[in-house]
């Protein structure tokens, strides 16, 4: 995906401020009254980011859509997790999808788990990530998701995260010691 010229000079104009600090709320206000149009175009500058495999705008601008609520950040967001691009960040991925509450996404992030359980062993840090963005999106869905990472087929300490974001890690024998 190509941006038209205007869009293009607003894109690196926006990222070269946010190359230099980690995105706040604050930084992400000073932007939206610098460029008022970031908002509407941070759709659009993700997937152009991603079509050149610039992986650190991608999740600059996620980051940035996550602080102004950016329409259309979810699914952009989750089209990215689903391709499986190399080089992606992942875990801020779904921490943003988490962040954003994004019920919709709940069965692309058990799709990560499934996905890059083995990738993933020992420490489990994306599970890890995808869990709590789970129990962050307090649906239904997400809840079956989690119940379902708690069963003897899953790894120990995944198991214990998804008990842990159920609150029943003590009903199903867990201890913390």
């Amino acid at each position: 995906m190509m941006l038209q010229e205007h869009d293009a000079v607003l894109a690196e104009a926006v990222d070269s401020h946010l190359v230099r600090r980690p995105v706040t709320a604050e930084v992400a206000r000073a932007v939206q009254e610098r460029c008022p149009e970031v908002v509407d175009s941070l759709e659009r500058w993700i997937s152009a980011a991603a079509a050149a495999g610039d992986w650190r705008r991608v999740e600059r601008f996620a980051n940035l859509g996550a602080k102004l609520q950016a329409p259309g950040l979810d699914r952009v967001i989750m089209d990215l997790l689903e391709a499986n691009h190399a080089g992606l960040n992942q875990e801020d991925l779904v921490d943003i999808l988490g962040e954003i509450m994004a019920v919709d996404s709940a069965s692309v992030i058990f799709g990560i788990v499934k996905r890059s359980i083995e990738s993933d062993a020992p420490a489990y840090w994306l599970c890890q990530k995808a869990i709590l963005a789970l129990s962050e999106l307090e649906s239904d869905e997400a809840s079956r998701y989690l119940k379902e990472m708690t069963a003897d087929s899953w790894p120990n300490l995944i198991r214990w995260h998804a008990a842990v974001a159920l609150c029943v890690e003590d009903e199903l024998g867990f201890d913390e010691d």
